[in-house]
């Protein structure tokens, strides 16, 4: 009978060549990665202008200090979740690096504690918290399906990490965009309501990831 050491150190082997079976298979996993990151971010633009149109003041308003941290805070968390979803793919990953996300999520928060816009955290009207949650989940889900399908060039072993790790990708991707049309710059609403939109699509991704990413 194996020992217990024994069975964990033939599944590791077994991973690793499922690993370097898909990277034989086609294109590499960190190019697959990156390729389906720009164009996610590319169609998340584009269904945003799409949704809302563009706004004739949209080049004042991208000079303007409150869309600069939004995208900011967004993209540092999408670049934080870029590591999640790389190392979540590799059978040898280990650990996920959460602190990975922590400098977008920090600026994040400064901008909620440091509000000084006045606007509240529901928004400028009824309808600003519903429209900010639809719109991110909404232009975030091609982004998951192509970073899902991009993290399929590995061999997870943690499919339902795997796939949380590509929908906080996905759905940073996704504010960032967002970004172009939200008519609500206040920090403290887009401290929360960013973050809840983000999470929705990371929760959608552990729920895909858990059967698409499994082998």
């Amino acid at each position: 009978m194996r020992s217990f050491g024994d069975t964990n150190s033939l599944i590791k082997n077994l991973s690793g060549e499922a690993g370097t079976g898909h990277a034989r298979a086609g294109m590499p996993l960190d190019r697959a990665l990156l390729l389906a990151v720009a164009v996610a971010l590319a169609l998340a633009i584009v269904l945003v202008f799409l949704l809302f149109g563009v706004s004739d003041a949209l080049l004042a308003t991208m000079r303007g200090g409150p869309f600069q941290h939004k995208v900011a805070s967004a993209l540092l968390i999408a670049a934080g979740g870029f590591f999640l979803v790389r190392n979540a793919a590799r059978p040898d990953g280990g650990r996920l690096p959460v602190l990975a996300l922590l400098p977008g999520v920090v600026l994040l928060a400064l901008g909620g504690v440091t509000d000084a816009s006045g606007l509240p955290v529901l928004g400028r009207s009824g309808v600003s918290v519903p429209i900010c949650l639809i719109a991110i989940v909404a232009v975030s889900l091609p982004a998951l399906a192509l970073i899902i399908a991009a993290v399929r060039k590995g061999a997870s072993t943690r499919p339902t990490a795997a796939g949380i790790a590509a929908g906080l990708l996905s759905g940073a991707l996704g504010a960032a965009a967002y970004a172009l049309a939200c008519k609500n710059d206040g920090g403290l609403f887009v401290a929360v309501w960013d973050s809840v939109g983000i999470l929705i699509v990371a929760a959608l991704g552990g729920a895909i990831g858990r059967r698409a990413l499994a082998w």
